[in-house]
C-alpha cells in the first residue's frame, strides 16, 4: 500500500500506525511524501481502509501492479510509415499517403538534439543496441540520488536508473522500453535499421517494468524521482536536462493520488509527461485509464492511429481526456539484442508523441505549458478522431516544429485551398524571409504525384519583393489522393499538402416531374460537380413510382460533367407520385443521395376551347367546343364527361339538339368537338362548361348575352 500522511501527523503517532498495521516493509517512494508500506498479515483493501479512516492521513491507496501498453505484433509491414507514409500496406491492409506525423518536412528544420533529453519510464532500454548506443543519455560525471531513504551512486557514463535493482543500469530484459525508445530516437543517417523522430537524441532509461512486463507503482514513483533529482544534480551544467518523460503504461479504474503527487511534480521540474491513452478500445471518460486520464497542466494523453488515419481498433478514446492521436499499429523498431520487430499499442503512438516534443524542444527555447499548447494546436485534423480526442487531431511534427522555428530563407510555402476536386486548381504562395536580391530569387517548385497534380518547376521571386504565387492545377481522380507539394530556395525546403478528391455527385434533376402515363417520358440528368475519371462514373438509381420505369444505373462517361436519360412512364388511373434517387455506386464520389419527386397523371382533359369570339355569345344561339386530351385515347377511344353549372343558360347537346354528358375521343385521336347550346336569358348570364377524363377537369366560361 502506498499512504501519505499529513504534515502534522508526528512521528511517534506515524509509528505507532505502522507498527499496528503490522508493516514489515516501510519504505519513502517519489518525492512527494509517499510512503510504501507492506503488512504481514493484512491483505492491500483492509490497510487501505483502516488507514483512509485515520484523521492524520492524506491518502491511502494500493500500490498497484502495472502492464506496458502493447499489442501482440505483426511482421508484415517493413517501413516507418508512422515518419512517412506514402500509402504503404501493413498488417493492417493498404495505408493512405500522408497518414503520418510528417517528420520528413520536419527535419528540414531539425535532426533533433543533445541537449534535450527524453527520459524512457519503461522496461527499461537495450543501451548497446547499435541503433541506439549513439543516442543514449550518458551521465557526465559520477553523482547521488536519494530514493527511499536510500543513497544510490551512479557512476559517470550509465545511462539511467532501475527502480526495482536500485541500480544505476537500466538494462532492458523484456523489449517494450527499447521498442519505445527506438521510435523516439533511433539513430538516423548511421547505415543501420531504422531512424527515431529524432535522428539526434539523448535518452535516459528508466526502468520500473520487470521481464515479464509487470512492475509496481511504487517502482514507478521512484523511477520518476530519479530524473527529477538526476535533473537537479546536474542542473549547473544542464548535464541531465530532462525535459520530456514518455510513459507507455497504465491501468484502469481508481487513481493513485501518490501518482499525481510525482507527475505533479515533474511539472515544476519543466517536465512534459505524455502517457499512453490504453488499449482496452474504451471510453477514458466513463473508466478512466492512468496515468493518461490525469488533469495535470503537464499530462499530454496519446491515442493511436492505423496507417489509414483511422483511430486503432483497441485504442482508448475520450475527447474529455485523450488530447491527441498518433501512430500506434504495426510499428517498426529497436528490441534487445539487436534487433528489430513490429509492436502497436497506444505504447507505440507515445513514443511518437515524446519524440515530437523533444524534436520541437531542440530549436524552440519552449516551456512545458508552451510545449503542450504547440503540440496540441499543430494537430492534423483527422475525421476519425473528431468527437474522441480533445483536439480532434493527429500528431504533425513539421507543423509544430515550423510553428515556433526560424524557418531559414525560405519562410513559407502555402496553398489558398489544401483540398480542391480534381480538374479545379489551388493557388500556392512562395515567401521568403527577406526581399529578393536584385537578380531576383529562384524558387524550385515540385509535385509529389504529377498525375494528380502539377506545378511550373520553378517561379521567379522579383527584386526587392518577398513572395510569389504559383498555380496548382490537378487532374481527375478515382480516389482521394494526397499529393506533396514542395518549393526549394537556397537548399531550404518547405513543403505543403494538397488533397485532391475526387469529383462528387451534386445534382439530380427531371425534366418535366409531371408527365401522363401514356405518351410522354421525362429526361432524367444526374450531374458531377467536376469532370469525371477514366472509367467514368457510375450512378445508381432506384425509383419508388410503380408507374414509372427507370434504369438501376447510369454511367457519367471520362471527361463529361453529367449524363441524361429517359425515364418513362405507364398508363394510370390515378394520380401516381413516387420518388427518383441517385447514389454514387462508389462512395469516393459521394455518400449523399439525391432525390426528385416525379409524377405520373392519368390522360386527362388537356384544354378546352369554343369557336365564340372572346367566349361570349347571344342567346339563343349554338357554339362549338373542341376539348384536348394530353395523350392519344387508348384502343376503344376515351369517353370525356360532360358537364354545365347552369343548365337553363348553356348546355352540351348533341346533333339533335338533346342535352348530352360525354363525348367519345377515338382511338388514336387527342380531340373531340361537341356542340353547347345557349338559351335566350334576361340579362348577361355565365355558365361554366366543365369536360372530364381519368378526374382531371377543364372548364371554360360562356358568358350568354
Amino acid at each position: 500500500m502506498l499512504v501519505k500522511f499529513r504534515d502534522s501527523a508526528s512521528a511517534e503517532s506515524v509509528a505507532r500506525a505502522e507498527q499496528g498495521a503490522g508493516a514489515e516493509l516501510v519504505r519513502k517512494v517519489g518525492g512527494a511524501g509517499a510512503r510504501l508500506l507492506h503488512s504481514r498479515g493484512k491483505d492491500t483493501a483492509a490497510l487501505v481502509q483502516e488507514f483512509s479512516e485515520r484523521d492524520d492521513v492524506l491518502y491511502a491507496e494500493p500500490n498497484f501492479v502495472i502492464r506496458p501498453s502493447s499489442l501482440p505484433n505483426d511482421t508484415y509491414f517493413s517501413e516507418l510509415w508512422g515518419l512517412r507514409n506514402t500509402g504503404y500496406t501493413s498488417g493492417a491492409g493498404p495505408g493512405t499517403q500522408g497518414a503520418d506525423i510528417a517528420a520528413e518536412p520536419a527535419w528540414d528544420v531539425s535532426t533533433g538534439s543533445r541537449d534535450v533529453v527524453v527520459a524512457v519510464v519503461d522496461t527499461g532500454v537495450d543501451y548497446n543496441h547499435p541503433d541506439l548506443t549513439a543516442n543514449m543519455w550518458s551521465a557526465p560525471a559520477p553523482f547521488t540520488v536519494q530514493i527511499g531513504g536510500q543513497t544510490i551512486r551512479c557512476e559517470a557514463g550509465t545511462h539511467g536508473f532501475n527502480a526495482i535493482t536500485r541500480t544505476c543500469d537500466p538494462m532492458d530484459d523484456h523489449s517494450h522500453g527499447t521498442h519505445v525508445a527506438g521510435t523516439i530516437g533511433a539513430g538516423g543517417n548511421n547505415g543501420v535499421g531504422v531512424v527515431g523522430v529524432n535522428q539526434t537524441a539523448s535518452m535516459m532509461g528508466l526502468k520500473f517494468l520487470a521481464a515479464d512486463g509487470s512492475g509496481t507503482l511504487a517502482d514507478a514513483l521512484d523511477a520518476l524521482d530519479f530524473a527529477i533529482q538526476a535533473k537537479q544534480a546536474f542542473a549547473a551544467i544542464g548535464g541531465a536536462n530532462v525535459r520530456v518523460l514518455s510513459n507507455s503504461w497504465g491501468w484502469s479504474g481508481q487513481p493513485s493520488q501518490a501518482l499525481l503527487d510525482q507527475i505533479n511534480r515533474a511539472g515544476e521540474n519543466d517536465m512534459l509527461f505524455v502517457a499512453g491513452a490504453g488499449n482496452e478500445g474504451s471510453d477514458n471518460n466513463v473508466v478512466p485509464f492512468y496515468p493518461a486520464s490525469y488533469d495535470a497542466p503537464n499530462v499530454v494523453s496519446v491515442a493511436a492511429t492505423d496507417n489509414r488515419d483511422a483511430l486503432a481498433y483497441f485504442s482508448n478514446y475520450g475527447a474529455g481526456r485523450v488530447h491527441l492521436a498518433a501512430p500506434g499499429v504495426f510499428i517498426l523498431s529497436t528490441i534487445v539484442g539487436g534487433s528489430y520487430d513490429w509492436f502497436s499499442g497506444t505504447s507505440m503512438a507515445t513514443p511518437h508523441v515524446s519524440g515530437a516534443a523533444a524534436l520541437v524542444l531542440s530549436r524552440c527555447p519552449l516551456g512545458t505549458a508552451a510545449l503542450k499548447d504547440n503540440l496540441l494546436g499543430n494537430v492534423d485534423q483527422v475525421p476519425s478522431l473528431s468527437g474522441v480526442t480533445t483536439t480532434g487531431g493527429r500528431l504533425n511534427v513539421s507543423e509544430a516544429l515550423l510553428a515556433c522555428a526560424d524557418r531559414g530563407p525560405l519562410s513559407s510555402l502555402t496553398l489558398s485551398a489544401a483540398s480542391v476536386t480534381g480538374t479545379k486548381s489551388s493557388v500556392g504562395t512562395v515567401t521568403l524571409a527577406a526581399p529578393a536580391p536584385s537578380t531576383g530569387a529562384t524558387v524550385y517548385l515540385s509535385s509529389s504525384n504529377t498525375a494528380a497534380a502539377t506545378v511550373p518547376s520553378y517561379v521567379k521571386v522579383a527584386a526587392g519583393a518577398t513572395s510569389k504565387i504559383f498555380t496548382v492545377a490537378t487532374k481527375s481522380v478515382s480516389a482521394p489522393t494526397k499529393v506533396e507539394v514542395t518549393a526549394t530556395y537556397q537548399s531550404h525546403a518547405r513543403r505543403a499538402e494538397l488533397v485532391v478528391a475526387p469529383p462528387v455527385l451534386n445534382g439530380l434533376s427531371l425534366s418535366p416531374s409531371t408527365v401522363t402515363g401514356l405518351c410522354q417520358s421525362s429526361a432524367l440528368s444526374v450531374t458531377l460537380n467536376a469532370k469525371a475519371p477514366a472509367g467514368g462514373v457510375l450512378i445508381n438509381l432506384t425509383n419508388d413510382n410503380p408507374a414509372a420505369s427507370v434504369p438501376g444505373s447510369v454511367t457519367i462517361p471520362a471527361g463529361a460533367t453529367s449524363a441524361t436519360i429517359t425515364v418513362t412512364a405507364s398508363p394510370v388511373g390515378a394520380k401516381t407520385v413516387g420518388s427518383v434517387t441517385a447514389r454514387p455506386a462508389d462512395a469516393n464520389f459521394g455518400t449523399t443521395a439525391h432525390s426528385r419527386t416525379l409524377t405520373v397523371m392519368p390522360n386527362g382533359v388537356k384544354n378546352l376551347v369554343m369557336d365564340a369570339p372572346a367566349n361570349t355569345v347571344t342567346g339563343p344561339a349554338t357554339v362549338l367546343m373542341t376539348m384536348t386530351l394530353a395523350c392519344p385515347a387508348p384502343a376503344g377511344g376515351q369517353l370525356v364527361l360532360l358537364s354545365t353549372s347552369r343548365a337553363a343558360v348553356a348546355r352540351p347537346v348533341g346533333s339533335d339538339g338533346n342535352p348530352i354528358n360525354s363525348v367519345a375521343v377515338g382511338a388514336g385521336q387527342t380531340q373531340a368537338t361537341f356542340r353547347v347550346q345557349a338559351y335566350d336569358v334576361a340579362a348577361p348570364t355565365s355558365a361554366t362548361i366543365n369536360a372530364t377524363a381519368n378526374g382531371i377537369t377543364k372548364s371554360l366560361a360562356l358568358k350568354v348575352n
